[in-house]
């Protein structure tokens, strides 16, 4: 018998969920060595050319809507996180004083708008981080790093968004974004079914449950009690088998949404919520499929109830930092 290593499978070819995890050894839900044992891509690998190019016919008009929140908000992060801090540094030369500026950025890369990297959450058990690397590489060299992401084009592709907040609204459903509460598969399942969405491989899902709309209403003692609080109490998509299967059966690129950390929060421990299920590890660690998280959907929510259409042409290109752990998205919706 042949040990050479067999070549992966090309992209669109994806074993049923059945069949996780591919690595017989590894962690539960891992599809580690889909794209080969030194991939730092993972979903990312199904944002082909083809893919891309299909996903470019969605540009019609040419409006475009950015996807970040300013770097200052939340100004009181949760998670005891760093603020942000920004720094005008004028050019003088000695007393006098000179029309010319830099500015220096000072922030936590989870503090606001984010795209997780494949560095940021491994399996906690088994202490291990997508496609079996340890710790110590993560400390020790450069690998999984988010600049990967931004060498390779970015995130760009075709985005979708599903409008939970405006559906839950119309569906008479009350919702707390500040509180552990979780966005059942259910409801989503009939998000799609009324609004008729169809899915097709390497798209980039995008979950708005009206997060950041409640943030921006809170005044400043409101914004510092709530990261002052003991836990992190955030709504999110919940954290199940069926949630699991939903994603990888429609083998989606990347998942966004506005809320601090996409499922439920605290991610593990949490009501309603099995520890094997937390897809921070199945999808970072597992999968390697970005999550995102906090980005502003408010403007595209609006424009896309405006033209009746929820998908769109997404443009996101990460920092390009040698070994990061997130980045800002830089993220641009093209309709």
């Amino acid at each position: 018998m042949s040990t050479q290593a067999r070549p992966p499978p090309e992209p669109h070819a994806f074993p049923p969920f059945s069949a996780l995890p591919l690595s017989a050894g590894g962690p539960r839900g891992n599809a580690w060595g889909r794209f080969g044992p030194s991939d730092s891509l993972g979903m990312l690998n199904l944002l082909t050319p083809p893919v891309v190019a299909a996903a470019a016919l969605e540009i019609k008009t040419g409006e475009r809507i950015s996807l970040d929140w300013p770097l200052n908000k939340p100004l009181y992060p949760s998670y005891k996180r760093t603020a942000f801090h920004h720094q005008v540094v004028n050019r003088a030369k000695g007393e006098e004083l000179r029309v010319v500026n830099d500015d220096v950025l000072a922030f936590n890369t989870q503090s606001t708008s984010q795209w997780d990297g494949f560095r940021h959450f491994g399996y906690l058990k088994e202490k291990r981080y997508f496609n079996n690397r340890t710790h110590e590489d993560i400390m020790s060299s450069s690998v999984l790093g988010i600049d990967a992401w931004a060498e390779s084009g970015g995130i760009v592709g075709r985005g979708v968004l599903l409008d939970y907040a405006s559906w839950a609204s119309e569906n008479s459903i009350e919702l707390n974004p500040f509180s552990s509460t979780t966005i059942p598969l259910l409801h989503l399942q009939r998000l799609i079914t009324d609004q008729k969405i169809v899915f097709r491989t390497g798209d980039i899902l995008f979950l708005r449950a009206g997060f950041t709309a409640a943030f921006n209403t809170l005044d400043d003692t409101e914004q510092k009690a709530l990261a002052a609080r003991a836990t992190a109490d955030f709504i999110g998509v919940e954290s199940t088998e069926a949630t699991l299967k939903f994603l990888w059966d429609n083998q989606f690129a990347a998942v966004a949404g506005d809320c601090p950390s996409f499922e439920s929060s605290p991610v593990k421990g949490g009501p309603d919520r099995d520890g094997m299920w937390c897809l921070h590890e199945w999808l970072l660690a597992g999968w390697g499929m970005p999550i995102g998280e906090m980005f502003d959907l408010e403007g595209l929510s609006e424009m896309c109830r405006r033209k009746g259409r929820w998908s769109f042409f997404l443009c996101s290109v990460p920092l390009k930092v040698p070994g990061g752990v997130a980045s800002p998205p830089n993220a641009v919706a093209i309709f």
